[in-house]
């Protein structure tokens, strides 16, 4: 998911692109499997990256320039944001689906109606 937050965020069709150093081809296709071995030191300095990436692009980007182009790509930035959103969103239906069947564990839901809990609260109902 980090990859293509990376990728697809801002511009995928950015010539310059730049993928992480621990890349390999085929290390984003989950249908090929990979023997190479990510260390969890590798995913978080790639995650702080992409953060800081994103929130330096959003932090400059101002309202007119939303249905516009980036240079050489299909899709206005509108349009790229909200498919990151609907790919992440896919992603946790996908991994809560796992948690239902493996552990028949359900998700809480924290809604806009009823206020946010000050301290803890149960994850699962």
């Amino acid at each position: 998911m980090k990859q293509a937050l990376d990728l697809w965020f801002i511009n995928p069709r950015d010539q310059e692109f730049q993928e992480p150093s621990f890349h390999e081809k085929d290390l984003n296709n989950l249908e090929v499997l990979s023997d190479r071995r990510l260390f969890r030191e590798e995913i978080n300095q790639y995650f702080d990256d992409v953060k800081k990436k994103i929130f330096i692009y959003l932090s400059q980007l101002k309202e007119e320039l939303l249905l516009e182009f980036p240079h050489g790509c299909e899709y206005c930035r509108f349009t790229l944001i909200l498919a990151q959103f609907r790919h992440l969103h896919t992603h946790m239906g996908m991994i809560m689906g796992f948690i239902i069947d493996d552990e028949n564990l359900w998700s809480s839901v924290l809604g806009l109606e009823m206020p946010f809990p000050e301290e803890g609260y149960s994850k699962y109902m």
